[in-house]
């Protein structure tokens, strides 16, 4: 899934400064810049998904 850094300011602008993400599970890496118009978020597990479309997480 994908969505605009725009999409993601207008869903947290509701949220206080301190609130805490949760990412359920993974660990927040870092934001990579992959192209011009691509920012990649990162985390420490590895996520890929398998032949029938099932979310596989390596911790």
């Amino acid at each position: 899934m994908e969505i605009t850094v725009g999409e993601l300011k207008r869903m947290l602008e509701i949220h206080n400064d301190d609130d805490v993400l949760s990412f359920c599970g993974l660990d927040f890496y870092r934001l990579k810049r992959r192209g011009p118009k691509l920012v990649q978020v990162e985390f420490d597990q590895q996520v890929t998904t398998d032949d029938e479309g099932r979310v596989i997480i390596d911790d």
